[in-house]
């Protein structure tokens, strides 16, 4: 079966209410409701539209704990492991989140996970489907999906970050620990009978570990109905806003720096940290040595919240360091665009953000840890409300033709039924 592109031609671009869906359907993902950020969303999605569809639909994942690396207090005593929302059966596991995100601790923290997955499946808590998706990462939540997926039926792996190549790229292991999960997702994924990757170059680091089975390219999606532009709020200062995970792999580094330049340049325009992760403690004591007057932390923002969160933020931040950028793709920068609001994200020559900023004209692209490039882009932004009007617009066109949750979710209703690519 030949490889499919990322944009495909609207005349064939089905919606779910014009795919058939599989009677059942198992999901096996580490993050899921009520988690805000990272994965969680997405598969929140996929499962509760699957539901909706008809389909009797089951989630295998962890006590929710992302993205503040512990348990929700409600969860922790494990009484609500087993429960039901929006029509998805939900099955949660025992977990230990990994606390400073060292390779090591990962493994902990997904090897208890799933162990805990393993067993349910062995015992018959979870019975073997014929339509199940799984997503990476964990590699091993692609290893236990196998063993879940009935004779004759499809497992379709989604691979939002390649666990070696960040693992690598980003000295978060030894060598031969790199190695060894390079060998587990080669034989994992290659167990599967459809992978999805959210660009191109995802796509050929995949060939090059060795998969061989289908891999198709579905970028990131976003519920346009739920997320969608908003006026500027009035009488409040011009801000540049970041949001997501406190992680290694953003390199939110230069946004310090970068807060600093515009201070000079803008001292009106404020810079909002918002969210959780690993480097919190380390970010925060950062900008405390550097007391930066025109920078501030914020708490996530709320699910329900989320529309207005987004439109708080004049210009958005997508910092990734380089050397992970071929392993992953952010999510935040298609769910930005559909509120129609612009961003300024670090990236290479040829990487899949440059490729996409290229194609759609929406954010600027400036090179990875150039805090000066970083400000001089923003402030070009904060200074012309007209070009950043229209950025917004076409990021917004671009993700509903796109990125659209009826398109994508109707991409993975086929992928599972045998039918993408036909």
């Amino acid at each position: 079966m030949p490889d499919t592109a990322l944009r495909a031609p609207a005349a064939t671009r089905p919606t779910l209410d014009q795919v058939a869906v599989p009677p059942a359907v198992l999901l096996v993902a580490m993050s899921y409701w009520p988690e805000p950020a990272g994965s969680a969303p997405m598969m929140t999605d996929l499962a509760t539209s699957f539901a909706a569809a008809g389909a009797a639909t089951t989630v295998l994942t962890a006590r929710p704990n992302y993205p503040g690396q512990q348990v929700y207090p409600e969860y922790a005593d494990g009484r609500r492991d087993g429960e039901v929302a929006d029509g998805v059966r939900i099955e949660r596991f025992l977990t230990i989140p990994p606390k400073g995100g060292g390779l090591r601790a990962r493994f902990l923290h997904e090897g208890v996970l799933h162990s805990g997955f393993m067993t349910a499946r062995a015992g018959g808590r979870v019975p073997a489907h014929r339509a199940v998706l799984s997503l990476c990462p964990s590699i091993f939540s692609v290893a236990v999906a196998d063993r879940c997926t009935a004779p004759g039926g499809r497992h379709v792996a989604v691979v939002h970050d390649i666990q070696s190549g960040l693992a690598g790229a980003l000295g978060l292991g030894g060598g031969l620990a790199v190695r060894a999960l390079r060998a587990v997702e080669r034989l994992a994924l290659n167990r599967a009978d459809a992978v999805v990757v959210l660009s191109e170059p995802m796509r050929a680091v995949l060939r090059d570990l060795g998969v061989t089975v289908p891999v198709h390219v579905i970028p990131p999606y976003v519920d346009t109905d739920r997320i969608h532009p908003l006026p500027r709020l009035p009488d409040r200062p011009p801000t540049v806003l970041y949001s997501g995970a406190f992680a290694r792999k953003q390199g939110l580094e230069v946004v310090l720096d970068m807060a600093v330049i515009l201070h000079a340049r803008m001292p009106g325009a404020r810079v909002v940290l918002r969210g959780q992760g690993g480097i919190e403690a380390e970010l925060r004591e950062r900008a405390g040595r550097m007391a930066l007057p025109n920078l501030s932390f914020e708490p996530l923002t709320p699910g329900h919240r989320l529309n207005e969160g987004l439109a708080e933020g004049d210009v958005h931040l997508v910092p990734q360091r380089p050397e992970g950028a071929a392993f992953a793709m952010p999510g935040k920068a298609v769910t930005i665009m559909a509120a129609g609001r612009p961003f300024v994200c670090t990236c290479e020559a040829g990487s899949a953000l440059e490729r996409l900023g290229a194609e759609v004209g929406a954010f600027r692209c400036v090179p990875p840890g150039d805090a000066g490039a970083m400000a001089e882009a923003v402030a070009q932004l904060l200074d012309n409300p007209a070009v950043c009007a229209a950025m917004g617009r076409r990021g917004r066109a671009w993700a509903e033709e796109n990125a659209s949750r009826p398109v994508t979710l109707a991409r993975y209703a086929r992928l599972l039924m045998g039918e993408e690519g036909r």
